[in-house]
């Protein structure tokens, strides 16, 4: 079947994860109105923002939290994202040569801490968001992107950390049913969820506590100074922290314009195929990606779908973020003939929905927090991967709003952007020119030919740094 003729060209902006969250929660909480004094001004209701407030009330469950969020709490990546949930295990050797052997271990060891606070937190807070910590396969596709994962696990093993586990081509057919599947790993440390009960959760549960949430409440502007006021369309809130955790649009405030760029990523879904999944025998909960750049990543949902999506679509000129970062009918066919080619044997199973989202993308891919000055501090630059680092990064930005002194405010990851894009309009066209390349030269290896030497070239220049084998996962 070809990839226009799937009903989900025709659906790319519906978001089953927030249809199905808002079906048990449609609750809208009211917007700001007038003036409001708070201890921490939250501003952003997604995993980073909400994980922010819960790590601070629950370090002073007497402090007056508000969170402001200018849609819904998670109508961003929070709740759009492919669900993956996973440790940086995966990237520690990229960890250790950029910040040192001790901090790696640190952030390999705390990134997987975070799925324990996850779980944990649900735990407490009865939020079910079909959690389950099968780890992840992460596959070659084709023979170039073979082996890439042989590196990661002789660091992995050399600093304590558990290693990845390789997984023959054959088990990999096996326990998925895809027959482009050559060869790689589990990762343990790994857990699928349905994102947006998360979120909504986590929603609810700090309005239990006490937190303040305005939604349809966008910033409009931000005055610093002790204390800052965050100003919004129908009032202010006056306070004496402000976190920002704005996602993919933290690239428009001023000091970040070149620490994080918007880039798209669409997921497609098809329709409930339990029956055809056991066949495939891909019944244990584990989550499923490639080794690409422009990465593929998958799973299964608890009412038997495939959501599967890939990474690298539209760049955000200037900063913005789009329309097609959440409507894109051409990356949805993209993503949907990429479906079709993993799983040749579902060529008949309707595709339902497909959605896009914002990923905020930073150099070398790892997530940062730091402070603007005057009371502000923010966390952004998750890159795709920010379920799992949000819990991490909101326990931080909490310490650091409480001007704690501690491992969490005194990391490799707590002191601001660890380098800067280029200028625009040199960002946007580089990025558009290289991820095409990349697109290229992959393309060319699954369909095994040698990629063009001017492709291949550029996909070795990409000026915002990759781990070798993983990008956005929304």
């Amino acid at each position: 079947m070809s990839a226009t003729r799937d009903p989900a060209t025709r659906t790319a902006s519906s978001v089953f994860w927030l249809q199905q969250a808002l079906e048990r929660d449609d609750d809208v909480a009211a917007p700001l109105e007038g003036a409001l004094r708070a201890d921490v001004c939250v501003v952003g209701g997604g995993f980073a923002g909400l994980w922010t407030a819960y790590e601070l009330v629950a370090l002073d469950p007497s402090l007056h939290v508000v969170v402001v969020e200018a849609r819904r709490c998670g109508f961003g990546a929070s709740g759009r994202n492919g669900g993956w949930a996973t440790s940086w295990v995966d990237e520690i050797a990229e960890l250790e040569e950029r910040f040192g052997a001790a901090q790696a271990a640190w952030l390999a060891e705390r990134s997987t801490w975070a799925i324990d606070r996850m779980e944990e937190v649900c735990g407490i807070e009865g939020i079910d968001c079909h959690m389950r910590r099968s780890g992840a396969l992460v596959a070659a596709t084709a023979p170039a992107q073979a082996g890439g994962w042989e590196h990661q696990i002789e660091v992995a093993e050399r600093l304590g950390r558990p290693p990845l586990q390789r997984v023959s081509g054959d088990e990999l057919r096996a326990r998925t049913g895809s027959p482009v599947l050559l060869d790689g790993t589990l990762m343990r440390e790994g857990a699928a969820i349905q994102p947006a009960l998360l979120v909504r959760g986590l929603r609810r549960a700090l309005l239990r506590r006490g937190v303040r949430i305005f939604e349809h409440t966008p910033m409009t502007s931000l005055r610093r100074g002790q204390p800052a006021t965050v100003v919004t369309p129908g009032g202010h809130v006056t306070a004496g922290k402000v976190v920002l955790a704005l996602g993919a649009w933290a690239a428009r405030v001023r000091e970040l314009r070149r620490a994080v760029v918007p880039v798209g990523s669409h997921i497609v879904l098809t329709e409930p195929i339990p029956e055809r999944i056991e066949r495939l025998g891909w019944t244990g909960g584990e989550l499923l990606g490639d080794t690409r750049l422009l990465v593929h990543y998958a799973q299964v949902t608890r009412d038997g779908r495939i959501a599967f999506g890939r990474g690298g679509g539209a760049i955000g000129p200037g900063g913005h973020v789009m329309p097609r970062h959440f409507t894109d009918p051409k990356t949805v066919d993209i993503v949907a003939a990429g479906f079709r080619r993993w799983f040749p044997q579902l060529s008949d199973v309707k595709l339902t929905h497909a959605w896009g989202g914002a990923v905020d993308r930073a150099p070398g891919h790892m997530p940062f927090a730091g402070s603007l000055g005057e009371g502000v501090q923010y966390v952004t630059g998750f890159s795709g991967n920010g379920v799992a680092p949000s819990v991490l990064l909101g326990r931080i930005a909490a310490h650091r709003a409480l001007d704690l002194q501690d491992e969490y405010t005194n990391n490799a990851i707590s002191s601001g952007p660890p380098s800067y894009l280029p200028p625009e309009p040199a960002r946007f066209l580089g990025g558009v020119v290289v991820r095409d390349a990349v697109r290229r030269a992959e393309g060319a290896e699954e369909a095994g030919r040698e990629p063009g030497p001017v492709s291949d070239a550029l996909r070795k220049l990409v000026w915002f740094t990759t781990p070798r084998w993983l990008e956005p996962r929304l």
